[in-house]
């Protein structure tokens, strides 16, 4: 079968694949060694026919008879594609979808012994945003008409007009004429740009962007269909509002006015010099101002001749001290936001698309923070101090996320400590994410430890070590209940 034939197929698989079909394809795989893996439609099949509390045997079974991990992971993420939809709202079941880069980087990073529950957990989650969006709409994405599908040589313009019509229909298949028609850097200098145009569904549009990004670099780009037509709708979404190419919504009106100051760059705007003393104004500026002003202030500092990384360092610490001052998930999503529009940015080779996503980043700070409701704390990133009576170094770690439990702000005091000492990050990071791994509480815990690692991965140490501390608002420890998914998972590899 051709590879563009297979991709119009497995559309519809799950429909023409009864779960007899599925049974005996169990049988065939039964007792083989390797070479008795299914096929990777049989797999879609598999995951989407199963019954929930059955599928975690099934997959067992494979995974005895030679599955990958890379394999798996693609076909969930697939899967989930094809079969969630970002309608009403980016978010919620969707995540089924949008988390799988932070599930792949958790399986790539972690532990072993994490591996494969992480992907057991992540196809528990599939079926539960499967049978949610079943009982609500009966959505499954349907193969494109090619008919309709704009030539190469108008692929993108297609696309552009689509987009900025906010026409979802037109814009589907203008994005399978670009995937067809582009190369790939093009092709994603577009979709970094739309996906962060607007506020809607806090962020979650520029994590899908990273999503599709990440995965398709570790799956490779011959399965990008489904992928790219998911992240599409999604960019479309603009839940019961008036269409907003003929309206003037709050969630639009960062993207409108930074259009504009996107022009007062210089041309030579990233080669600026390093400015750290510009950080604590400009966090300031983040603590008090609004969407318009934290966006003027990054567009002085660049005409000032301030680097872009000092910018990106302010807006990160920004979205950190948000855990400081109300851990939730207001807190998370301005991280994880932060961190997709980054990663945009550095992916971009577009200087329009780069101008942008830096000013949408500095101006949704603030809009998070607007979010955050009451009971917010003052406390700032800068001023948190650090705990030395913490025990020698080889028990430091187990102090730290033991405090998680009990007082959270000890936790974080601890954190700081011991990276200003000599803590031992790469061991800190194992640690977090195993007990994100054992004890998540739902795929934000996933996005958060994923988004802050790599967040703080761009940070000088002073700010590193302070950031990688408020980390501790939200993640878990050993106190933290442990995933029944997870913990079933687990008992069946050993079994």
């Amino acid at each position: 079968m051709t590879t563009n034939r297979r991709r119009f197929l497995i559309g519809t698989l799950a429909t023409t694949l009864t779960s007899g079909r599925v049974a005996q394809a169990m049988e065939t795989t039964a007792g083989g060694g390797p070479s008795a893996a299914i096929s990777h439609d049989a797999l879609v099949a598999l995951l989407l026919d199963s019954d929930r509390e059955r599928l975690p045997e099934h997959l067992v079974q494979q995974i005895r008879a030679g599955l990958g991990y890379q394999e798996l992971l693609g076909v969930i993420a697939e899967a989930a594609a094809r079969v969630v939809s970002p309608y009403p709202l980016v978010g919620f079941k969707y995540h089924a979808f949008m988390m799988m880069h932070a599930v792949q980087r958790t399986v790539m990073q972690g532990r072993d012994e994490d591996r494969w529950p992480s992907l057991l957990w992540a196809a528990d989650v599939l079926k539960a945003s499967q049978a949610k969006e079943a009982r609500e709409t009966g959505w499954r994405m349907e193969p494109v008409d090619m008919d309709r599908v704009p030539a190469p040589g108008q692929a993108e313009d297609a696309f552009v007009s689509a987009v900025e019509r906010w026409d979802p229909e037109a814009a589907d298949r203008a994005v399978v004429g670009l995937y067809r028609a582009a190369p790939q850097e093009r092709l994603f200098d577009l979709l970094f740009r739309y996906a962060a145009r607007d506020f809607r569904s806090i962020g979650h549009k520029a994590i899908t962007a990273t999503n599709c990004h990440r995965l398709l670099h570790t799956l490779g780009w011959a399965g990008a269909e489904p992928f790219l037509r998911s992240l599409t709708y999604a960019m479309q979404n603009h839940a019961d509002e008036p269409n907003p190419a003929q309206s003037d919504l709050a969630a639009d009106r960062p993207w409108r006015e930074n259009l504009d100051l996107a022009e007062t760059f210089p041309a030579d705007w990233r080669t600026g010099t390093p400015g750290p003393g510009a950080i604590p104004d400009l966090l300031a500026t983040f603590r008090e101002g609004s969407a318009t002003d934290t966006a003027r202030a990054t567009a002085a500092a660049v005409r000032r001749g301030v680097d872009p990384q000092t910018l990106w360092t302010a807006i990160i610490l920004a979205a950190g001290e948000l855990l400081l001052r109300q851990p939730g998930i207001i807190a998370i999503h301005a991280n994880t936001t932060a961190e997709a529009l980054h990663q945009g940015y550095r992916r971009s080779g577009d200087d329009r698309t780069r101008r942008m996503l830096m000013l949408q980043a500095a101006a949704f700070m603030p809009l998070f923070r607007d979010r955050l409701g009451s009971g917010v704390r003052t406390m700032r990133i800068d001023g948190l101090e650090p705990d030395h009576s913490a025990v020698e170094s080889d028990r430091q770690l187990g102090e730290i996320f033991a405090a998680i439990g009990a007082d959270r702000d000890a936790a974080a005091r601890k954190a700081l400590a011991y990276f200003q000492g000599t803590g031992e990050q790469t061991a800190f990071l194992d640690l977090a994410r195993h007990y994100t791994v054992d004890r998540n509480l739902g795929y934000h815990d996933y996005k958060l430890i994923e988004a802050m690692i790599e967040n703080a991965r761009h940070l000088e140490a002073p700010w590193q070590a302070r950031y990688l501390a408020v980390s501790l608002y939200d993640l878990n420890g050993p106190g933290t209940p442990q995933n029944a998914v997870v913990a079933r998972a687990r008992e069946l590899l050993r079994s």
